[in-house]
């Protein structure tokens, strides 16, 4: 006879003090491709993700973005609409995209469709021919996106509170509409042509990695042009000087936009694991300093977050919300109190016991099975700081204690030059 269930008395619960970190096999592929390799599951299924050294840091504005994306339009072999349909009719997932710091192209399949698709993925990395009709259209479809997306208050502030943390550098630098008519298929081909080679990429592979699976793409990706790596435009992060707030006012808009910012340290700095939590403390939960004052004291807004997100040159903090109009200042204001109480006083254990179980509760479920894994392991790869940082996260997580989170409040909120953008009715 089942036992009748006591909805007075909270399920046990199991504080997580050991997480497994996968382990990733190194190697170089015949053309000396750097890749890593993160196996595990059980259904026979690979997700490829190359990467170029092609980001918008290693290019004038827009056209690393244009370049990425005219890579499956076409191919001196392959229309688009073939490309497409290619790896549809195999049921497969083909993606180009690019950031900051990188260009990716991948392709996520069945293994045993792999050979049909490689020779394919390829060609659009060695033979992409930028068709100048399929380049004007997406040049006036992404025009219309501009266009579009410069009505909406979170893409104004956004771009304002990015020019105010990082000025003149390449990471605060936004394209503008007059940009997209420089755009032509001569200057997308060069900057490929220069970029998109093996002595610039590196491969990430993960799901169901077999020998035949590897000897598969050292065939295919393991034979592309060595080329000659490039580097990136590297400046200092240096600090904009000016007013550091700016409203942008737009009086048909239902809600505002808040966007704050602080340039801040980089993956590999000996103190990003405390400033991680930190910024965990401040707004990376529901539960957070931020949520539980401006949501649910206030509620002048549904969600406000703070975020440390890396770069390969620089960190940014960034705290974000869509706000009730007429009230942004005050809700920067409220930032800025909370921000200040945690340099003026450590938190509590309590609070302190909150914020670590749910952090390893989240690094748990970050690599629950390769496919969920790839996004925090091609980010430690990227900004050069290897799977150890996983493990250095996990025992800052366990070991921090209130005093030096209070001792990183101290050092990293730099009030005086945080930047405040708000776009609304204001």
């Amino acid at each position: 006879m089942n036992k009748e269930l006591n909805r007075q008395k909270a399920p046990v619960y199991h504080q997580i003090t050991k997480i497994n970190i996968p382990d990733i096999e190194c190697g170089q592929l015949t053309n000396q491709v750097p890749y890593s390799i993160l196996s595990g599951g059980s259904q026979e299924l690979v997700y490829l993700e190359l990467k170029f050294n092609a980001g918008h840091t290693y290019a004038d504005v827009l056209v690393s973005t244009f370049t990425s994306a005219m890579l499956v339009c076409g191919t001196k072999h392959h229309s688009a609409k073939q490309i497409a349909d290619t790896f549809d009719f195999y049921g497969a997932e083909l993606r180009a995209d690019s950031n900051s710091d990188h260009a990716i192209l991948s392709l996520f399949c069945m293994n045993k469709y792999l050979d049909k698709l490689l020779p394919l993925f390829c060609e659009i990395v060695e033979e992409s021919v930028f068709p100048e009709n399929e380049l004007q259209i997406m040049i006036a479809d992404k025009k219309n996106q501009f266009i579009v997306n410069h009505t909406k208050t979170s893409v104004l502030a956004s771009d304002a509170m990015h020019k105010m943390v990082f000025g003149t550098h390449i990471y605060g630098r936004r394209a503008q509409l007059s940009d997209y008519d420089t755009i032509n298929s001569d200057t997308l081909r060069k900057f490929y042509a220069k970029h998109y080679c093996a002595a610039n990429s590196q491969l990430l592979v993960a799901g169901y990695v077999t020998n035949d699976v590897m000897k598969s793409i050292d065939a295919t990706i393991g034979q592309l042009s060595a080329g000659q790596a490039v580097k990136p435009i590297i400046a200092p992060i240096l600090p904009v000087s000016g007013d550091k707030t700016q409203i942008i006012k737009m009086g048909d808009a239902v809600q505002s936009s808040l966007r704050m910012g602080l340039a801040t340290i980089k993956m590999d700095h000996p103190d990003y694991h405390k400033l991680h939590m930190l910024t965990m403390v401040l707004g990376g939960y529901f539960g957070s300093r931020l949520m539980t004052n401006i949501r649910k004291e206030k509620g002048y807004t549904y969600g406000i977050y703070s975020i440390l997100f890396p770069q390969v040159q620089s960190g940014l903090l960034r705290i974000l919300g869509d706000i009730k109009s007429g009230f942004s200042s005050q809700v920067a204001d409220e930032v800025r109190k909370e921000m200040q109480k945690l340099k003026d006083q450590p938190i509590s254990n309590d609070e302190m016991a909150l914020v670590r179980n749910y952090m390893m509760g989240e690094m748990l479920q970050m690599f629950d099975g390769p496919f969920t894994s790839c996004d925090a392991v091609a980010k430690a790869i990227d900004m050069g700081v290897g799977m150890k940082y996983f493990e250095d996260e996990q025992n800052s997580i366990l070991n921090t204690k209130p005093s030096e989170l209070q001792e990183m409040a101290n050092k990293y909120f730099d009030l005086d030059n945080l930047a405040t953008a708000i776009a609304g009715n204001e």
